[in-house]
Order: structure tokens, then C-alpha cells, then sequence
């Protein structure tokens, strides 16, 4: 491991760069910062051979090629983590997924094992104490478990829809770092989105309810206010009831990958007792005992089947 005095002196602008950056309000509170990396370390990252991959064949060919080259397949949302079920998808357009809040069906691929050493040390800084700190201050946040940051590709069909984050996520952040120079122009980024005057009893709902997770939401409940387009940008924010957020890809994966340094900090601990789906928040009359309903029935569904079939005989018997 590098020593983290060395990585502070390397990294250290990054921390500055952020405790200085301004807090943007509309259509939620976050931080874009562009420029991010120097130039010397922006154009270190994206001529690494890790990041900037030779044009293959097909998709089989940069599967392999990713996996032959430090990437492991990532489980991510949106995203397979079966090769055979997304080639599959990809070629027959009828991916097995819900159509109400999905179109498409991606991979994710997360670098496990560094060549360039420059990408190694910039992983390491922002897994640190040091960077773990320094979005504490910022986001004003207590009580934060870890941080985990890695190098992510995506290919095409990756698609979150709308969605504000968990509640134990504490912040998260992206940072672009695409080797095309028309990666800027291309379907392959994050959108920041507002709920429609409808629907904005949602806000409230997610307020009033600390013990209730926030879910995914159809993409016709809302409008997009923001796209994080540019290259070397970095968006940062402190997941909210309004901090809804979506990705949608529609590229060639082939020419070159969405390229992101993603990463959480995490709570220790939460209130969250269910998980409501957006189906059972579709109406302003949310059925709160339905809700609780349900979540106990799947618990204990969960727990039975978790029972060995010997015992089931037992008590069956």
C-alpha cells in the first residue's frame, strides 16, 4: 500500500478542490466540479492501458478482453451479472426485466487488478481516511461506516431509472473519464431529475417516513432537469428525499466503454424497516399498513425458506 502522506501530497488538490466548490440547489443540493484531475493526471488516467481499450471485434471479444485485462464483473443495479443472459438481451432486445421502470439491460465491470500505477494510487486516495473525512465536512455527515470507491465500466443497456439513492448510502459521487472526445455528445450520462407537480407528494411521503426506503420511480413521473456531460466533471451529493437521479445508455460499447471513478460513503446503521416499491406509492393515498403487511409476510416467507426441509417435514408431520 502506498503511504497515505505520499497520496495526500499527490491527491491532496482533490480534497481542496471540493471543500472549496459551491453547492448547486436546482433540482436538488450537489456539487459540480469540472476540471477535476489535473491535466497531467487526467491524461495519465485515460492513456492507461486499462482505461483506454484497443477496438474489438464484437462484444464477446471486449467481454473477454475486460476480464482478461484487471476487470471482474461488477453486481451493480440495472446491470446482469450473467455474460450469457446479457448477450442474450442485448441481441434479442427483450431483456427479463420491469418494463415499467427499465428498457434496457447493461454489465458493469469494476478494475480488480492494476497495471498503471497512477490508477492504483488514485483508488487508494479516495478509499482513504483522508477523502472519508473530507466528505464528512462537506455533506455535514455523523456517523459514516466506509467508503468504497472503484474504476467502473459500463456497456450498453446499463439504465437506472429515476431513483433518489437508499438511505444508507450517506453520499456518492461520478467521475467522468471517457476516452472519446465525443463521449460529451453521447447517451452514456447521468441525468438529474424532479418529480412532476403530481407526484410530488412523494417528497413528503419519503420525509414523513424515515422508516420507509426509497425506491425506483417510473421515468414518466418525471422531468430532467440536469445532465452531467463533461468529460473529467465529477458530481457529488449527499443522497435525499429529492435527490433524484437516472442513467440510461444507448451507445456503441464497442468504440469505446463509459468510463466512471464511482463511489459511496456508507451508514453504519438506519431506521429502515420496508421497502415499499413504486407501485405501492403510485397514489397520493399510500396504504401505510399494506405496506407493513406485506414487508412482514415477505420476511416470513424469507425465513421459511431459509428453514431446512427436515425441520419443515417436523412440524409438517
Amino acid at each position: 500500500m502506498t503511504e497515505s502522506k505520499e497520496l495526500l501530497n499527490e491527491f491532496g488538490y482533490i480534497i481542496d478542490k471540493i471543500q472549496s466548490a459551491d453547492f448547486s440547489h436546482d433540482p436538488f443540493d450537489f456539487i459540480l466540479i469540472d476540471n477535476f484531475l489535473s491535466k497531467e493526471h487526467f491524461d495519465e488516467f485515460t492513456s492507461a492501458k486499462e482505461i483506454k481499450r484497443p477496438v474489438p471485434l464484437n462484444t464477446e471479444n471486449l467481454i473477454d478482453d475486460l476480464m482478461d485485462n484487471g476487470y471482474k464483473i461488477q453486481r451493480f443495479p440495472g446491470c446482469s451479472t450473467s455474460v450469457e443472459e446479457y448477450l442474450k438481451a442485448l441481441n434479442s432486445k427483450n431483456a427479463n426485466v420491469d418494463k415499467e421502470l427499465l428498457e434496457g439491460f447493461g454489465m458493469a465491470f469494476r478494475l480488480t487488478d492494476f497495471q498503471t500505477p497512477i490508477l492504483q494510487r488514485l483508488t487508494e486516495f479516495l478509499n482513504s481516511n483522508q477523502f472519508k473525512v473530507a466528505l464528512e465536512k462537506k455533506f455535514n455527515i455523523t456517523e459514516s461506516n466506509y467508503v468504497d470507491t472503484g474504476i467502473q465500466k459500463y456497456l450498453q443497456g446499463y439504465e437506472i431509472s429515476p431513483h433518489p439513492d437508499i438511505r444508507k448510502k450517506a453520499a456518492t459521487y461520478m467521475l467522468n473519464i471517457n476516452t472519446d472526445k465525443e463521449s460529451e455528445n453521447i447517451a452514456i450520462h447521468t441525468y438529474l431529475c424532479k418529480f412532476k407537480p403530481e407526484r410530488e407528494y412523494i417528497y413528503d411521503f419519503w420525509e414523513n417516513h424515515e422508516e420507509m426506503d426509497r425506491c425506483w420511480v417510473p421515468w414518466e413521473w418525471c422531468d430532467i432537469s440536469l445532465k452531467t456531460n463533461a468529460n473529467n466533471s465529477i458530481i457529488l451529493f449527499s443522497p435525499s428525499n429529492t435527490s433524484l437521479h437516472a442513467v440510461k445508455l444507448d451507445y456503441d460499447h464497442l468504440k469505446f466503454q463509459r468510463t466512471q471513478v464511482y463511489g459511496n460513503l456508507w451508514y453504519d446503521e438506519t431506521t429502515i424497516k420496508y421497502s415499499p416499491s413504486y407501485k405501492e406509492i403510485a397514489t397520493k393515498n399510500i396504504d401505510i399498513e399494506a405496506i407493513k403487511k406485506k414487508s412482514k409476510e415477505s420476511s416470513m416467507r424469507k425465513i421459511i425458506a431459509r428453514i431446512p426441509g427436515s425441520v419443515k417435514r417436523i412440524f409438517k408431520d
